[in-house]
C-alpha cells in the first residue's frame, strides 16, 4: 500500500499540446471605443452671457437709480423648465412600481441575443468593458440591441425604463 501511495505522489507530467500556430494566427482583440450614444438628447445646456446680463442691469439702474420695484417678467417659452418630481418619487416607490417590472418581465429577447437576467436582478454597468449608454424614446429591446450591434466590441445590453 505504501508503494502505491508513493507511486501516486510522483508527478508524471504530460505535454500540454498547445497549438501555438493557431494562437499566433488569432486576430488581436480590438481596443473598444466607449461612446456615449445620443447622450446629447438627454442633456440641456443653457448659455449665459455675463457681459450682456451685467450691461442690461447697469443700464436699468442708470436709467432710474431710485426705482426699487422688482422687475419680474414671465418667460414666453418655459420649455426649458424641468418638471419637479412629486413628493412620492422615492427610491422605494420606483423599485415597487409595477409598470417598470411589467415592462421588464414582458420584454422580448431579440433574435441572436440571450437573456442573462430580467427586471431588478442585475446590472451590467460595473462589468469589464462597459461601453456607454444610449437614450431611447421607448422601452424597445430590439432598438437597444441594434444600438449595440452598431458599436464594434459591444456584446451586451442593459435596458431600463
Amino acid at each position: 500500500m505504501a508503494a502505491l501511495l508513493a507511486g501516486a505522489a510522483i508527478a508524471s507530467p504530460l505535454p500540454q499540446g498547445l497549438d501555438f500556430a493557431a494562437i499566433d494566427a488569432l486576430d488581436p482583440v480590438p481596443t473598444p471605443s466607449i461612446p456615449i450614444v445620443n447622450a446629447a438628447a438627454a442633456q440641456t445646456t443653457i448659455t449665459f452671457a455675463a457681459t450682456l446680463a451685467a450691461s442690461s442691469v447697469s443700464a436699468a439702474i442708470q436709467a432710474n437709480p431710485t426705482d426699487t420695484t422688482p422687475k419680474m417678467v414671465k418667460r414666453v417659452d418655459d420649455s426649458s423648465c424641468a418638471v419637479q418630481p412629486a413628493a412620492d418619487d422615492t427610491a422605494d416607490n420606483f423599485s415597487s412600481n409595477t409598470a417598470f417590472s411589467d415592462a421588464a418581465n414582458g420584454a422580448v429577447t431579440p433574435a441572436g441575443w440571450t437573456l442573462a437576467y430580467a427586471n431588478q436582478a442585475g446590472s451590467s454597468q460595473s462589468v469589464y468593458g462597459y461601453m456607454g449608454y444610449s437614450v431611447l424614446s421607448s422601452y424597445d429591446t430590439a432598438a437597444c440591441t441594434a444600438e449595440c450591434d452598431a458599436i464594434e466590441g459591444c456584446s451586451s445590453v442593459n435596458i431600463c425604463k
